[in-house]
């Protein structure tokens, strides 16, 4: 049985046919639990329960949105990580999914930071480069007052998967949460991330690096709903298309009434590298609340003639000129990674894929 959501839903509506205004998501795939994840070692002052009760976030809004939730996780038990009061983990949390060819496996996370607390959580996916499989992934954090979290994601799946990564955020008072996402394999990945501050100071930020290739989708639906005073959120996400590559991205910035002195940014940068790529982008502003400071801007385009001249006349020809930007693109967020071993995955991940072209 093919089961067909609807996800990925802007905000507010644009025109139809413009087809941007949310994605479909069906799969017929028979899930089998959450591929035992590998974790690393925990902090001191950090907990984890493997089969935690959910029920308080589930009215929590989602990147990919309320479908996916309840057909996929819906009375599901959760793995939690908690750091305590006023720890800041010395170390990263490392959970590593090894994914099998033709697997289907769900994973529900919750981050919890408590008061002035503070930890890096990394996520990898990776499988074998010739596999495919499906994988549905919901992921909550929860700053409370004074906490830190910062979320790292990188996808390095084989050609034929299909990954569906839906993540929301809550921060309390002066609560941050950064989100790092590195996209590079997979046949077809829908994620979206939603952060919602309601409370004085609170920031949420997300930074997006993806290359997308062959006859790769990528849809993404990144939200901020700012409520509370002095709220902040930047978003960027920068890459590249090439071959006959699909991207869809929607960056929404929601300043609610009494959200008085917030602040967001959102900016998105996309090298073409072929006229046949698909390239789908809405940056929207929503204002409820007169004192706010909202912007965005775009790059969107091929290769400068004067940044190839430039690039030519030093030896270097077009195609590789094209390569070295699109690896930069990646560097620019990969590179704030706050581990060597995961850098190095994605650099390999890059070289294996550059030395085909």
């Amino acid at each position: 049985m093919t089961d067909t959501l609807t996800i990925n839903n802007l905000p507010t509506l644009t025109w139809n046919w413009l087809k941007i205004n949310s994605t479909p998501f069906s799969t017929d795939a028979l899930f089998s639990g959450d591929g035992e994840p590998r974790m690393s070692a925990l902090p001191r002052g950090v907990e984890y329960d493997r089969s935690s009760n959910a029920d308080a976030y589930r009215d929590l809004e989602t990147g990919c949105g309320k479908a996916l939730g309840e057909h996929f996780f819906k009375d599901a038990k959760a793995s939690r990580i908690t750091v305590k009061k006023g720890v800041h983990a010395a170390e990263p949390v490392f959970i590593d999914f090894d994914l099998g060819d033709k697997s289907a496996t769900s994973a529900f996370h919750i981050i919890k930071a408590e008061k002035n607390a503070s930890v890096t959580v990394i996520m990898r996916y990776e499988s074998e480069r010739a596999s495919s499989g499906t994988q549905i992934l919901r992921t909550i954090c929860d700053a409370e007052e004074g906490a830190f979290i910062r979320l790292i994601k990188v996808q390095l799946l084989g050609r034929g998967f299909i990954q569906a990564d839906d993540i929301g955020i809550v921060c309390a008072e002066g609560g941050r949460v950064e989100l790092t996402h590195v996209i590079l394999g997979g046949k077809e990945t829908y994620t979206g991330a939603a952060g919602v501050l309601p409370s004085f100071g609170s920031s949420f930020k997300a930074d997006t690096a993806y290359f997308c290739r062959g006859e790769q989708k990528l849809d993404m639906n990144y939200v901020a709903r700012l409520s509370g005073k002095k709220t902040d959120c930047q978003m960027t996400a920068r890459g590249t298309l090439q071959d006959k590559a699909v991207k869809t991205y929607r960056g929404s910035i929601d300043f609610i009434k009494g959200a008085a002195g917030a602040a967001g940014n959102e900016y998105e940068e996309v090298l073409l590298l072929s006229p046949d790529v698909v390239n789908k982008s809405i940056p929207l502003i929503l204002c409820g609340e007169e004192d706010i400071a909202g912007e965005h801007g775009s790059t969107i385009g091929k290769l400068g003639e004067d940044t190839l001249f430039y690039m030519q006349s030093r030896g270097i020809a077009k195609r590789e000129a094209e390569m070295l930007m699109a690896r930069a693109k990646v560097a620019r967020i990969a590179d704030g990674i706050p581990d060597e071993g995961t850098v190095e995955k994605i650099n390999a991940y890059l070289d294996e894929v550059f030395s085909h072209e």
